[in-house]
């Protein structure tokens, strides 16, 4: 599921936009939500920043004494560079300022009366709906990891294994140049990943497209640069049968 926020200082509006949000993820059906609808763009970006998971963004511009709604945005681009952001404004044209702080933002939708805002947030689920399913595992998308205070996008074809090492709930995520260390399981990942990662040992959990071969007596897996890989008993067995 991917979260939805909402970030509007008006009630009215900011209840409006959750209802029609929420109403439309139901008729579609998306893998969306919950709806979050907060007041402050500073509870956003503390929420943000604390769970550092692709999100979709509905933004007012304009909240007075406070941060505007495109710094907001800025914000949120160096927690979730790959985050859905759409513009709520009483202003028709803002390209060209999102242009030049490189935003990247999907659409606009500006603020009157429900109909075509409900239309206009149709057409962003569904245009979101589609990209998402366009960077399902294996097909050039990537993968999101945070160490301590950074948050990592790590392109999937670049991952050779997850390995769950020494302390609980601490991985090494072994690159292709680069070997990271940071807090997780390998369950969240396994069904994060899917099908295109197999989990070949409790501790293991290898990008089946760098797989080079299958040692079954060594029960071992060797990847395409030479290391290896445990291979349970449980995985062999799986894989023979399948094999």
């Amino acid at each position: 599921m991917i979260p939805v926020y909402i970030c509007d200082d008006e009630e009215p509006v900011r209840e409006k936009l959750t209802h029609i949000v929420s109403q439309q993820i139901m008729i579609l059906d998306n893998d969306m939500g919950p709806v979050h609808a907060v007041d402050d763009p500073e509870i956003l970006l503390a929420r943000q920043k604390e769970n550092a998971v692709p999100a979709i963004y509905f933004l007012d511009i304009d909240f007075p004494g406070r941060i505007s709604g495109l710094e907001l945005a800025q914000k949120l681009r160096q927690y979730d560079p790959r985050g859905f952001i759409v513009f709520i404004t009483a202003h028709g044209d803002l390209a060209f300022e999102t242009f030049r702080l490189r935003l990247e933002a999907l659409d606009y939708i500006v603020k009157g009366d429900t109909d075509s805002m409900t239309l206009r947030v149709q057409k962003c689920l569904e245009s979101i709906q589609e990209r998402i399913e366009a960077q399902r595992p294996g097909q050039g998308n990537y993968c999101t990891i945070k160490i301590l205070d950074t948050v990592r996008h790590i392109p999937v074809d670049s991952i050779l294994y997850f390995e769950a090492v020494g302390r609980r709930h601490t991985l090494q995520l072994h690159l292709d140049e680069e070997l990271l260390e940071f807090n997780s399981s390998l369950d969240h990942f396994a069904e994060e990943l899917g099908e295109n990662f197999w989990r070949c040992h409790r501790s293991f959990l290898v990008n089946r497209s760098r797989i080079r071969a299958v040692h079954l007596k060594e029960q071992l897996v060797e990847l395409d640069n030479g290391e290896t890989c445990l291979l349970s008993r449980k995985a062999k067995s799986e894989y023979q049968k399948k094999n």
